[in-house]
């Protein structure tokens, strides 16, 4: 039965059934409510009045040095086997702790002594998971309920000496704990323990904490992993992503191929501050702009794309141009995205110097000339059509229109049978056709007027001095 569960069975009225000759300590948020007659005189032996938990740990924290400071657990109940600090001392403290309260036992033993029943009933009773002990040939003396049954859970039959379940390195005991697997063979199954190992006096007793849960997290994490991997490999986008330790777990082959990085780097899950370290030694991460050290820049960078406004252009020696995103994700991680857009920007730029070329070719012109799309905005203007109408629609705040530059002309024009033409013309919703005429200015007299649609359903207007000068103007 498992400790938790045999002490609860117990506690269910609230009032505790403490029997036995090993010292009994019940807590409850870290005041002694109760103890049996091995643990009063414990204390008061020691002098100690007290009935508080770090009283308990004062008097103790000499000889088990990892005795808890503080009653508590995360979990929703957990059982803690402490051996002594001198390897001499044959005691060993068991807390079961669940909620607020915690049972703490403190039982001293010779190691001839625990092969008898009186200890092997307590310590099985208690620890829900396999504890054994070896002498020091190797040879099992010993081991509780939860040891038995699991080898008879695995197809080992009754006998009077214990198989070995467990495959321990031959090493000395130590703090860490080895990871084993014990395959089940008729259901095809594996369990997993983590066994934790204390020397005592004639042998070592071996501590196996169940660790299913663990490991297939980590299988579903490999699992998760590898499916993101698979997704994401055809992106031509390169993908990083650090998790809440700032360590990369994930990345695509575009990854590499964008940043010159070698796939055996990246797989040594590297910090994110050495990431971006190798990314300046391949001359692909910029410098900084301002006199900022490179170490500051760095953490700019991540503090940025914890707060998803990380978006940079960066301008490569090579000619290339990246723009590079930083985006939080789910559980306090961060993806940093690198997209190659040298083509796009080099489009951009091509565009960019057409029109700084036909705004020369149209700036070159006498005649003010005016360019619309063919839903009537506004595309280009030379320099005399400025100064002829006294009018900048390239740094007009609104989009300018047609209609606009029709009032703006309406404003001049004297109103004729032409400018009435013209005017459905140019404010035509279908596809202008060819307009030549002439229209008369109350300021400039009379104005030869070329309206010709070009590419892409585009209108030139065209404005000319008429070769007649100066006429009678209509009211």
């Amino acid at each position: 039965m498992a400790a938790a569960t045999y002490y609860a069975r117990k506690h269910r009225h609230g009032k505790a059934e403490i029997s036995g000759d090993e010292a009994i300590f019940i807590y409850r948020n870290g005041v002694m409510v109760e103890a049996n007659a091995a643990g009063l005189r414990l204390l008061a032996g020691q002098g100690k009045s007290e009935n508080s938990w770090r009283a308990l740990r004062r008097l103790l924290a000499e000889r088990f040095p990892d005795f808890p400071a503080n009653q508590g657990t995360v979990q929703d109940q957990e059982t803690t086997v402490l051996a002594p600090l001198n390897a001499q001392d044959t005691s060993v403290i068991t807390i079961d702790q669940w909620q607020d309260v915690a049972r703490v036992s403190i039982l001293s033993q010779k190691i001839s002594d625990i092969d008898g029943p009186p200890i092997e009933t307590e310590i099985s009773l208690r620890a829900p998971y396999p504890i054994w002990i070896c002498d020091n040939t190797g040879a099992i003396t010993w081991c509780n309920f939860a040891y038995h049954n699991f080898a008879l859970s695995l197809g080992h039959v009754r006998a009077q000496k214990p198989p070995h379940l467990f495959d321990i390195p031959a090493q000395k005991p130590g703090p860490l704990p080895w990871r084993v697997g014990i395959d089940q063979q008729s259901e095809a199954l594996t369990y997993w323990f983590d066994v934790t190992a204390v020397s005592l006096k004639h042998g070592t007793v071996f501590f196996a904490v169940d660790a299913n849960t663990i490991v297939s997290a980590e299988m579903t994490q490999r699992s998760i992993v590898q499916t993101l991997s698979q997704t994401f490999a055809q992106l031509p986008t390169g993908l990083a992503i650090f998790d809440r330790n700032r360590r990369l777990v994930l990345f695509n082959p575009s990854l590499t191929a964008l940043t010159d990085l070698p796939a055996s780097v990246l797989s040594d899950h590297p910090t994110i501050t050495a990431f971006f370290d190798a990314l300046r030694e391949s001359r692909i991460a910029p410098e900084p702009q301002s006199s900022k050290p490179w170490q500051e820049h760095v953490a700019d960078i991540i503090r940025s794309a914890e707060q998803g406004g990380y978006c940079e252009t960066w301008e490569l020696p090579s000619g290339k141009t990246y723009r590079v995103t930083g985006r939080p994700q789910p559980d306090g991680a961060i993806a940093i995205l690198f997209d190659d857009i040298s083509a796009e920007m080099s489009l951009t730029r091509r565009f960019r110097s057409d029109i700084d070329i036909a705004h020369a070719a149209l700036d070159a012109l006498d005649d003010p000339v005016a360019l619309f799309s063919q839903s009537g905005e506004h595309l280009l203007c030379n320099h005399a059509y400025r100064s002829f109408w006294k009018a900048d629609p390239d740094t007009s705040f609104a989009p300018y229109t047609i209609h606009d530059a029709t009032t703006l002309w309406a404003s001049e024009v004297c109103d004729t049978p032409a400018w009435q033409d013209f005017r459905s013309a140019v404010l035509s919703k279908g596809t202008r056709q060819i307009w030549t005429g002439t229209l008369a200015l109350r300021t400039f007299g009379l104005v030869d007027v070329a309206l010709t649609p070009i590419a892409g359903g585009a209108t030139l207007v065209r404005f000319r001095r008429s070769a007649t000068r100066d006429v009678t103007q209509p009211a």
